[in-house]
């Protein structure tokens, strides 16, 4: 059986303008790597993706890119962000559950 890649895709923030410039969803995870609560963002969106394999998602440690942090006005990590067609839709800060993320993220669809 071939496993699935949940892996979120790291990217830097030159990188990640260029992606969310595209048409598609593309789902972002800001998170810095001492954060517990980042990892548990991290292990709920692994489910998502999972479950939706073709979705975009990408993450980025803000401790090497503070300006992303000040340009996007991201207020705390972890932070979630969900960009469609070029645009920054939502911004996500508490993750109440894997339904509600999956929820959240279909609705974009």
């Amino acid at each position: 059986m071939e496993k699935i890649n949940q892996n979120l895709m790291n990217v830097d923030y030159e990188s990640l303008k260029e992606i969310w410039k595209q048409e598609c969803l593309v789902i972002t995870l800001a998170y810095t790597p001492t954060c517990g609560t980042c990892h548990v963002a991290k292990k709920m969106l692994q489910v998502i993706k999972a479950a939706m394999p073709d979705l975009n998602m990408t993450q980025i440690n803000l401790n090497y890119y503070g300006d992303m942090a000040i340009d996007l006005e991201i207020m705390s990590v972890p932070c979630i962000m969900i960009h469609k067609k070029g645009k920054c839709v939502e911004k996500i800060y508490a993750f109440e559950s894997v339904p509600f993320l999956y929820k959240k993220i279909t609705s974009y669809l």
